[in-house]
């Protein structure tokens, strides 16, 4: 907690990479419209890529905080309107392609179906085409299977939920 007026501890610090982040900003100009020596210059994005990787990590060590702090909470609202999301999710492999889609194709033609009158709405085509409603061409759209009754978990592997913090900036 910080009282009336004071900024919090953090605050400087984050001010004080900011200004650092420029500043190596100028460095990559310099070395560019210089023509600096390959070398240097590889060596300059070589350490970059350790500093990327560090802050990567300090990243994921405050999502994690953060998100055990939040505990039942799923998001916050920050005074600048930034939203904080605590989502999670987990990886899915395996996945049993053609009983899924058998499964995706009968409820689409159920659904091609007008209940009250018994008429097919839905061209073959117009089905086909529905199916990319449910999967695209490297992965399966679990929320809109959902939607339509089918549990994406019980035709794939899934590993552990993970959680992580999604941050939503205010334009």
């Amino acid at each position: 907690m910080t009282s009336e007026g004071t900024a919090p501890k953090w605050r400087s610090i984050v001010d004080e990479l900011n200004s650092k982040i420029s500043a190596a900003d100028l460095i990559v100009s310099e070395m560019k419209d210089s023509g600096a020596d390959m070398t240097e210059f590889a060596e300059y994005v070589s350490a970059l890529h350790l500093v990327k990787g560090d802050v990567s990590i300090l990243y994921d060590s405050a999502c994690a905080a953060l998100g055990a702090s939040m505990r039942a909470v799923p998001e916050m609202i920050l005074g600048d309107g930034t939203k904080i999301e605590k989502r999670a999710a987990a990886d899915r492999k395996k996945w049993q392609h053609e009983t899924l889609a058998k499964n995706v194709a009968s409820r689409i033609s159920d659904m091609a179906v007008n209940m009250e009158t018994g008429e097919v709405v839905l061209t073959p085509q117009d089905m086909m085409i529905k199916m990319l409603d449910y999967c695209a061409p490297s992965y399966w759209r679990v929320k809109e299977l959902a939607k339509i009754g089918i549990n994406a978990d019980k035709f794939c592997d899934v590993s552990e939920s993970k959680e992580s913090i999604i941050v939503r900036r205010v334009k």
